[in-house]
């Protein structure tokens, strides 16, 4: 039997060995990602094989209920019985990040796999042995040719697109993405992009300032700063926010630049990081850290003063271990100043009001907000769907919506009974149809007992008096 043909119990149960697989060779593959991303053994475990684990735990167990067919009842044709369907697209492409060469591919192809698809995976060039060990982990698990890996780089990629698969997930920058689209529009193809952003991070007058200094100092460093969903801005209240600036300096100097902290993935990443710091500095603005070290490593950079909102590191995406600080005096303003950029991926709230914070959480565009605690950190959580909004792209990974976007949505209408009437609205068309149709409508608009009842008893006895065409 095929993959496809194969009901989504089975797929699931076949897959279910993924999840151990993963965890007797967590220290390995911890070790690889390493070798390969650079970043911190101990980050590569917590952040990429923990979740993974995780991750291919919850899919196996929730793909049947997801995924799984539905009934639907129809009011209007209790004689119909119907049901829905999820159906796989066939052919689905994966291209993936350098940044989490385990977690973020993995779970893209997962997802679709369960879903009844094919798969292809063309992981980064920069990691290309995490790539490689996800099409080992899988291999046998699945019947022949099922999950392909395809190994090189955007040109790879581009022909790889142009051999028309039936979806493409793609993470990755803003400006491949946009080439990505436009090549799926030319078929077109159904397409899924996450891409970048320089997302904020909030600290409202009756936030815990040291809760709110340490995720400051985390979310603008872990993986070396180069998440998509790292902290790039932060906005915190005129009251508070020169003590919070001084407890963010002290806590990133004193992050280890070899045990804690990630390199940058090559020399042109290493040039923006350059860039925007230098561009702070020329501004006048106060830029604490910015020193290279060993190995394409920075120091983390703090960026704040009168004009920060014009710096590139205020206005573009670093992709490293830089986070630029403005002052804001209500939410009203602080709202204001978060949505004024074209990405919306993360954002983090920090708040002693629960009730405040959810209320601005709730308000801020962005596709995933969390109150006193980094918006990151929801990537983690194989639950909750993935992605973002306007420049940070669009569709989602994870969660249900993640899996339900691997397929498309199938309607089977069926009689439940032997034979069927035929019913009042076909031909021929005529007064007394129009007025037995004109007292249903007041019926649903208006709904009641007797009302329903006269106008289906008018369109009873009109299909029994008048046999149509």
């Amino acid at each position: 039997m095929s993959w496809s043909s194969l009901s989504v119990e089975q797929r699931a149960a076949a897959l279910e060995p993924l999840a151990m697989r993963l965890a007797d060779r967590a220290e390995d593959l911890a070790e690889l990602i390493h070798q390969e991303n650079g970043k911190p053994r101990s980050e590569a475990m917590s952040m990429e094989v923990v979740t993974s684990v995780r991750l291919a735990r919850w899919c196996c167990a929730q793909a049947p209920v997801v995924l799984g067919p539905r009934s639907v009842r129809l009011p209007m044709a209790p004689h119909r019985r119907v049901r829905i369907h999820r159906r796989p697209y066939g052919h689905v492409l994966v291209i993936s990040p350098w940044n989490i060469p385990l977690y973020i591919p993995l779970s893209q192809v997962l997802a679709a796999l369960l879903a009844g698809n094919r798969v292809t995976l063309k992981p980064s060039e920069l990691t290309p042995r995490c790539g490689d060990a996800i099409g080992e982990l899988l291999a046998d698990l699945l019947p022949p040719d099922t999950l392909r890996i395809v190994q090189g780089d955007g040109a790879v990629g581009a022909s790889l697109i142009e051999a028309r698969p039936d979806r493409v997930c793609f993470t990755g920058s803003v400006g491949t993405g946009r080439k990505v689209m436009a090549a799926c529009a030319a078929h077109p193809v159904h397409v899924t992009l996450e891409l970048g952003g320089i997302d904020a991070l909030i600290v409202r007058a009756d936030a815990d300032l040291e809760l709110a200094s340490s995720a400051v100092a985390w979310g603008a460093t872990f993986n070396g700063g180069q998440a998509c969903c790292s902290v790039e801005r932060l906005l915190a209240h005129s009251s508070i926010i020169e003590p919070l600036l001084a407890r963010i300096e002290a806590k990133l100097r004193r992050i280890g630049p070899s045990t804690d902290l990630g390199p940058a993935i090559d020399q042109r990443q290493l040039g923006v990081w350059r860039t925007h710091v230098a561009d702070a500095r020329e501004r006048g603005l106060q830029v604490t850290g910015g020193e290279e070290l060993e190995g394409r490593r920075m120091a983390p950079v703090l960026v704040h003063g009168v004009g920060t909102e014009a710096s590139r590191a205020w206005t573009e995406e670093s992709f490293g271990p830089i986070v630029a600080a403005l002052p804001f005096e209500s939410d009203e303003q602080a709202r204001a100043l978060h949505d004024a950029t074209d990405f919306g991926l993360t954002a983090s709230v920090f708040t002693g009001d629960l009730a405040a914070g959810e209320a601005l959480a709730s308000s801020l565009r962005a596709g995933s907000v969390a109150v006193n605690e980094v918006a990151a950190t929801v990537y983690g959580h194989p639950e909750l769907p993935w992605g973002g909004v306007d420049g940070s792209g669009f569709g989602r990974s994870h969660g249900q919506e993640g899996m339900v976007e691997n397929t498309w949505t199938q309607v089977v209408d069926l009689p439940r009974m032997g034979v069927e009437p035929k019913p009042p609205w076909y031909y021929p068309y005529d007064d007394e149809q129009e007025r037995a149709f004109a007292s249903l409508s007041r019926a649903l608009a208006r709904p009641g007992f007797r009302r329903a009842g006269r106008a289906a008893t008018a369109l009873a006895r009109f299909v029994s008096r008048r046999p149509r065409l």
